[in-house]
């Protein structure tokens, strides 16, 4: 991987739709780190020390909170989705890492890439106009937002 990473001009980015090794891969030499938190938040918070020296290096998330399969977004509204990712933001501000530093370095995107719905690309365009109303939301929830 550090291989591939030389031969990449920056930023250099990852989106990994699984749960892989999270402290190797907020190890390497990442500028950008998106992820399906909407399936993995839990066990992602629990990596607070490798999220913290990836931050502090400048790095910044891409928080897939969004759910593109038809069925869990159906299930979902602005308001769960708002809640789940703030557990996931509370989770690691009690670990240590400051809310406004953490938002300060994060991105929201749909969780998945997820093509292969009953409704073809339908509920993947609902999940990109979903995570618009969602930063709108959190922009205004959290005014140091800029």
């Amino acid at each position: 991987m550090e291989a591939f990473f030389s031969m990449t001009q920056r930023p250099r980015g990852v989106h990994l739709c699984g749960n892989p090794d999270w402290d190797f891969l907020l190890g390497q030499d990442l500028d950008i780190l998106s992820m399906d938190i909407y399936s993995n938040g839990e066990v992602f918070a629990s990596y607070a020390a490798s999220i913290r020296r990836f931050l502090d290096r400048g790095g910044f998330i891409v928080w897939g909170i969004v759910p593109t399969n038809f069925e869990p977004f159906e299930k979902e509204s602005i308001l769960s989705l708002e809640k789940r990712l703030e557990e996931v933001w509370t989770r690691l501000q009690d670990r240590g890492i400051d809310r406004e530093f953490l938002m300060s370095r994060s991105l929201l995107s749909p969780a998945t890439c997820c093509l292969v719905n009953p409704d073809g690309e339908k509920t993947v365009e609902k999940a990109f106009k979903v995570i618009r109303h969602l930063s709108e939301s959190l922009r205004e929830k959290y005014h140091f937002l800029g």
